[in-house]
């Protein structure tokens, strides 16, 4: 039987050469890295939930948000990016390691979807083999969330390829593997539980009832290790969960930070993918003949996302990347059809779709990549490495800017007071600190004693220092002080 048409995965697959595996995964981990040490924030949970909790469970201080202070967290992804930030401490002490090797790390797990995206072409053939490990690899959204600490994304990379494995012909042993891995993307990411369920329920009506000991087995593996953390932390099992469905969905806290349409998110998606929307959608459609779970994953993370108020984007990555998945073998069989059709090879069809897909990548980057740099700017990232190398630094103030669009604890390394000062608060007492982050047009709320010592580019923002120490006291402006006087 030609490699082509193999049905058995295991076959399939090693019909793929080794070199081919090695080469398209360091193509994907070269992208992820280029990633992973660009300055870029997608979202200020990333900064003050994940690495501040990280940075707190290993130095016992962080600036600290109201998730946390009502017990809407739990402490495994936190630990797990832990190691990593002591690693970086340990490499460079003064350094800015703990940032970037928490974010490499995340780049290095996110091969697994690239690695699941070539199985499920090589089960077919060599070509759907590269199609679909390429498109994987390279699709900006994959590259471009894959090193960011966010729960998100750790639930995507767990979950979307062991859906992809779900196969029938899986063994016991590989089922509690997968089922596995499916309750730790749970423990990351409680909402996806709903759509992960369906999903192993439909497997096993489709695969029998001797399917659902192993995935029953497997799924409370996975969570038993998010219990035991739990219990490590002083809490009792899964008690942040209930404190968050209690508050996010009960008492709706979400809801001040905005709330959108039931369609939201198929809106977003036709914004950032443009005119390629349909022929993408075309593409995961022949892809979900061979993989429907990975469709009705990706379709209902979204129907259930869709059901509440507040949306972001990186809420629905699980099913961005079952999408992908599914676009990947699409195309792979759309290029076989076009040849199929035209009679003239393979060269042509792969330039079509080359092309298609050059076009959407393009329509899409740009969007992500400013985003990433707007909501926490490379310039704050760089002024808090000047200020944990002063000196001397005894206070640091953020002034004119609301908190999420700075760095915390993690970046600065120095336990000394942080301040804010949003533009509708009162000023600070300028004797508290002795280097600032200066929005423009802030520069008058300084004393005259501040100097400027750094500017962003685009003058947007400057760095002010003053010579000198700083008065001990108490401000309303100390950041944890603030965000508990706030609810933030």
């Amino acid at each position: 039987m030609k490699a082509e048409a193999m049905p058995d995965g295991g076959a399939a697959a090693s019909a793929v050469p080794r070199h081919d595996w090695t080469a398209l995964l360091a193509l994907a981990l070269v992208l992820r890295l280029v990633a992973a040490w660009q300055e870029s924030v997608l979202h200020p949970d990333e900064v003050f939930q994940y690495l501040e909790g990280a940075f707190r469970l290993l130095h016992g201080y962080s600036v600290v948000t109201w998730e946390y202070r009502d017990g809407m967290r739990g402490d495994l992804y936190p630990a797990l990016l832990a190691l990593p930030m002591r690693l970086g401490e340990w490499i460079a002490p003064d350094g800015s390691l703990t940032i970037w090797l928490p974010r490499t790390m995340m780049a290095i797990l996110s091969l697994s979807i690239v690695a699941a995206a070539g199985w499920m072409g090589a089960r077919l053939s060599r070509m759907h083999f590269w199609v679909a490990g390429l498109i994987a690899a390279c699709w900006p959204d994959l590259v471009i969330f894959a090193p960011h600490p966010l729960t998100e994304q750790m639930a995507a990379l767990l979950a979307a390829p062991a859906v992809a494995l779900l196969s029938p012909e899986r063994s016991a042993r590989q089922l509690v593997a997968i089922a596995a891995a499916i309750g730790l993307a749970v423990v990351f990411r409680p909402h996806v539980a709903p759509a992960l369920a369906l999903v192993l329920l439909l497997y096993v009506w489709r695969t029998g009832w001797q399917s659902l000991w192993p995935l029953v087995a497997g799924g409370l593996i996975g969570l038993a290790i998010g219990g035991v953390s739990d219990i490590a932390g002083g809490h009792w099992p899964f008690e942040w969960m209930v404190h968050n469905v209690e508050r996010n969905i009960v008492d709706n806290v979400s809801a001040r930070y905005g709330v959108s349409g039931p369609f939201q998110y198929l809106i977003d998606m036709a914004k950032l993918w443009g005119f390629w929307t349909l022929p993408l959608l075309l593409v995961i459609a022949i892809g979900a003949r061979r993989h429907p779970l990975l469709l009705v994953l990706a379709i209902a993370n979204i129907a259930l996302h869709s059901a509440i108020g507040h949306k972001e984007y990186r809420f629905i990555i699980l099913s961005v990347s079952a999408m992908i998945l599914l676009a990947g073998v699409g195309t792979g069989d759309a290029i076989d059809w076009i040849r199929r059709r035209t009679g003239r090879g393979t060269l042509f069809p792969v330039a079509i779709v080359t092309v298609v897909w050059v076009a959407a990548a393009a329509q899409t980057t740009p969007t992500l990549y400013h985003y990433g740099r707007a909501t926490v700017t490379p310039f704050a990232g760089e002024a808090f490495d000047l200020a944990r190398a002063r000196p001397g630094l005894c206070g640091i103030a953020v002034i004119g800017y609301p908190f999420s669009r700075a760095h915390g604890y993690a970046r600065l390394q120095r336990r000394v007071p942080m301040l804010l000062q949003t533009p509708r608060d009162p000023r600070l007492d300028a004797a508290l600190f002795n280097f600032a982050l200066v929005k423009k047009g802030y520069a008058a709320q300084l004393s005259p004693d501040f100097r400027v010592t750094r500017c962003a580019s685009d003058g947007g923002a400057c760095v002010f220092e003053r010579p000198g120490g700083c008065r001990a006291g108490h401000s309303p402006g100390e950041i944890n002080t603030y965000l508990i006087r706030r609810g933030m």
